[in-house]
């Protein structure tokens, strides 16, 4: 069983390459994945042949929080019985969980945090360690114990019945296909959506069909942009897609162009090429199909129209 308590779709995908490392140790070649339900792993997941079955662990609050983590994993190991516990992170109640369930062999991020006194096999990775990305763990980790990943890439493969949902849907919409990802967590990660209006009107004359993905939250905003979109090309609202089903158009896509958020990952992850806005914050560049725009001081709002539009027709 591998637990990952990363909450984002992000996380999951960066995870990906690490999960089917450990799934090929196991003699089964899969793995029981221990998920947070934000990160969406049982939906997009669903295609991937390493994992057998994913199992949601919410997130605790309150005072008792870490006695009911405790519990929550000593409960799905009693459940599932796994022969071992990888544990992605440094915290330590799933490993408490697990010992007191019985799993004899527990592994972990350690970091000099009080995971390790329950962990029974090492090495850990070190205390100065504990400020680097997440995806520097990880292979930091990997390394430490012999996991074999050639690759950062994740590589998503859609699950069979969301890509049919995307050609039922959408499959005589004329290419190229562009998304646009106008949507984020958090306000700062944000381009203003009025500048996706302009972005699409500089790339109509290459015709085609624009979508614009977001969370529900987005679709009424979107709509109103949609109203005054230039007719050049196809602008659809796809908002209401769920993830899965929004990883499967994204697979089908020429090109995604949008925020740091969980779609632009899942982009890369496709296999798509993928212009990520990330104004002045740390760009990603774990995968070959991101390419990062950093904008200049004054964050996403500093972004032009012309400069993203640049980008986009050398990459399409």
């Amino acid at each position: 069983m591998v637990y990952m308590p990363d909450r984002g779709v992000g996380d999951l995908m960066w995870h990906l390459p690490t999960l089917r490392a450990i799934a090929s140790r196991a003699l089964e070649g899969r793995v029981l994945l221990a998920a947070r339900p934000s990160s969406r792993a049982r939906e997009l997941l669903a295609g991937e042949p390493c994992i057998e079955v994913v199992d949601y662990l919410e997130y605790r609050s309150g005072a008792f929080r870490h006695l009911a983590e405790i519990i929550d994993f000593y409960r799905l190991c009693r459940l599932r019985r796994p022969r071992a516990v990888w544990i992605l992170e440094k915290i330590d109640r799933p490993a408490i969980g697990a010992a007191l369930a019985g799993v004899r062999e527990r592994r972990g991020f350690g970091l000099g945090h009080s995971q390790e006194s329950w962990l029974t096999h090492g090495p850990f990775l070190p205390r100065d360690m504990r400020p680097a990305h997440r995806i520097a763990k990880l292979a930091a980790f990997e390394e430490a114990h012999g996991l074999k990943v050639a690759s950062r890439e994740p590589a998503l493969t859609p699950a069979p019945a969301a890509l049919e949902v995307v050609e039922q849907r959408f499959g005589d919409r004329p290419k190229p296909w562009i998304v646009y990802g106008v949507g984020a967590s958090e306000p700062h990660r944000c381009w203003p959506l009025d500048r996706f209006t302009g972005l699409s009107a500089a790339l109509s004359d290459l015709g085609g069909t624009h979508f614009w993905l977001g969370g529900s939250g987005d679709s009424a905003a979107v709509d109103a942009e949609l109203t005054r979109a230039d007719r050049g090309c196809i602008n659809v609202n796809v908002c209401d897609l769920k993830l899965d089903a929004g990883a499967a158009l994204l697979s089908r896509a020429d090109l995604f162009i949008g925020n740091d958020s969980g779609p632009l990952n899942l982009a890369a992850s496709v296999g798509v090429p993928s212009i990520g806005l990330f104004g002045d914050s740390p760009p990603l560049d774990y995968s070959r199909f991101l390419r990062p725009i950093i904008g200049p001081r004054g964050g996403m709002t500093a972004l032009t129209v012309e400069s993203v539009a640049g980008i986009a027709r050398l990459s399409l």
